[in-house]
């Protein structure tokens, strides 16, 4: 009795790349779900449960701008941290790092953004 350790690797380099792909087109569908809100009207909710459109939610352009900028950075980050994920051990690991630096980093401006919202 042999074991075929080819059509198990196959396999899973297979399935990395399907997962790959997966991520890919979910992020493109969570940005572009992100990006419809530039299009959308603006609708809010009344005290009574009632909804109604309130021009102070619209973005300005100015805003939009910034919204877009906001936007584009965060799906690039995204992207090319899924992409390296998928590159090896070394990508992995590169990945895992970045992580936990985009993590110290909240914190640290959550903090910072608390300390001058109370002084």
């Amino acid at each position: 009795m042999r074991v075929n350790f080819k059509e198990s690797a196959k396999r899973s380099v297979k399935k990395e790349r399907t997962l790959q792909f997966t991520l890919n087109v979910i992020g493109i569908f969570m940005f572009i779900g992100v990006l419809i809100r530039w299009w959308t009207v603006p609708f809010a909710i009344s005290n009574k449960l009632g909804i109604y459109y309130n021009r102070d939610f619209q973005m300005k352009p100015s805003e939009c701008k910034e919204f877009f900028a906001f936007v584009l950075c965060a799906a690039s980050v995204y992207f090319s941290l899924i992409n390296v994920y998928f590159l090896g051990k070394i990508g992995k690991k590169l990945v895992y790092i970045v992580l936990v630096l985009l993590a110290v980093f909240n914190l640290y401006m959550m903090l910072i953004l608390l300390a001058v919202a109370t002084h």
